[in-house]
């Protein structure tokens, strides 16, 4: 049974002293050593001095970025840069964005959710995790005791339980928070405090299953944490057995999922050796090299016709600047496997496992594998010799990766990406209060 909760968030003050466009960030784990200088230089208040910390020489046990990060977060609290709600709220969230010229609005719920362990099912990961991330967070969790941005998580209603509440609520009471963010986007927040709505909520949740969309290490990193504290406690620990939530609809119209490709950075086979293992298990078609990002995009809509079993197809560009269109034999297709046929499973299994030798200590241990979301920028990563082969992958398919989920399969890393990221700095959650 889900427990969604009402929190006392943090969040920055907002007399109009501060521009939230300055403060904000995505995600740590999007964020480069370009990107991390540049929020640095945007205010003395932002958001990257507690998610993503600077390192320093001389660093040690006692002073590092993560006891900088819970030392700034004190001075901003006591200062006023940062406030607490007066009251229990859940926060109520609609991000405004642009794609392709078309305006989308997705709306989600920020809250608290009780800790569950992941083999109860009632909060479902779809993709593996990864050692080291998991280890940072870890650390900044027990300096600063604080969810700086939410989990993003999804559930499936398709009567718009959530759309409804949205529409009721713009028709009569102003945002708590209302600004436009560095790339354009809008985020609006309202705060609802009151017991018989957040009720209301509690009941439409307990029932649903909440799958984990992004967030999956600071998950299994609250988890964690909440463990270290009943052991700490001697068996109790309540003001930490909750984490920050934002839960969406999978069928909100503003829910976008795109691909995440893959480059190998480094392999000693030349390409005829690659394409010959490849034969094994795919129609191997070779294609000019494209040489703009429309005609990449017109390539990529015309060959990527499936992520599963029917039709699954991906591509693969080459040190030589050669495109070719790989087709899952239909033979091999309509063999029953233990595992999903969708194409970032079968390229981890049949290609980078059988063909490179990259398995699951090699995912786990070595940056073999580099993931982007961009694909024109993916090959120029090839043709500048920065990796070997770049694999492009198709559009996920939600309700297919949530099926499996369900019956406890997990994608490989990065299987999508739902954009755009929630931010971090918008809602915060402190811990143990």
């Amino acid at each position: 049974m889900v427990q969604i909760r009402p929190i006392r968030g943090l969040r920055f003050k907002n007399d109009g002293s501060l521009d939230f466009a300055k403060l904000i960030t995505p995600p740590y784990d999007v964020i480069d050593e370009q990107m991390q200088e540049a929020f640095y230089q945007k205010s003395p208040y932002n958001i990257i001095r507690l998610e993503y910390g600077k390192s320093s020489p001389g660093d040690n046990p006692e002073r590092n970025k993560y006891t900088r990060a819970a030392e700034t977060l004190s001075t901003w609290r006591r200062d006023g840069i940062i406030m607490q709600e007066n009251n229990p709220s859940v926060y109520l969230y609609e991000q405004h964005f642009e794609i392709d010229q078309q305006h989308y609005v997705r709306e989600s719920l920020f809250c608290a959710v009780s800790l569950s362990p992941l083999e109860k099912g009632e909060v479902i990961p779809h993709e593996e995790t990864m050692s080291k991330p998991k280890a940072d967070r870890l650390e900044l969790l027990r300096h600063c005791e604080t969810n700086l941005s939410p989990i993003f998580v999804l559930y499936e209603d398709e009567g718009g339980f959530l759309e409804e509440r949205f529409a009721n609520l713009k028709r009569s009471v102003p945002p708590a928070v209302d600004f436009f963010d560095f790339e354009g986007q809008q985020h609006r927040v309202w705060a609802l405090s009151e017991a018989q709505q957040i009720e209301e909520l509690q009941r439409f949740f307990a029932n649903k299953s909440l799958f984990i969309a992004d967030g999956h290490h600071r998950y299994e990193t609250a988890l964690h944490f909440y463990q270290e504290k009943k052991a700490l406690q001697g068996g109790e620990a309540p003001g930490y057995d909750h984490v920050l939530m934002s839960l969406v609809n999978i069928h909100n119209p503003g829910l976008l999922v795109y691909p995440t490709h893959r480059l190998i950075t480094r392999s000693s086979l030349h390409t005829e050796e690659v394409l010959r293992a490849l034969s094994a298990h795919f129609e191997v078609h070779k294609y000019a090299e494209p040489t703009s990002r429309e005609d990449l995009d017109r390539w990529l809509h015309l060959h990527q016709t499936s992520a599963v079993a029917e039709n699954l197809a991906f591509g693969l560009y080459t040190p030589e600047k050669e495109l070719y269109n790989l087709v899952l034999r239909q033979d091999l297709a309509e063999e029953a496997k233990p595992y999903p046929w969708m194409d970032t499973v079968v390229l981890q299994e049949l290609v980078f496992f059988t063909v490179f030798g990259v398995g699951g200590k090699e995912r786990k241990d070595d940056p073999v594998l580099v993931y982007m979301k961009d694909e024109w920028e993916a090959k120029k990563m090839i043709d500048r010799g920065e990796a070997r082969y770049l694999f492009f992958v198709n559009k996920p398919p939600v309700e297919e990766i949530i099926h499996y989920a369900g019956q406890g399969i997990r994608m490989p890393q990065k299987s999508t990406y739902f954009y755009p990221k929630f931010v971090t700095g918008l809602i915060m959650l402190k811990l143990g209060e």
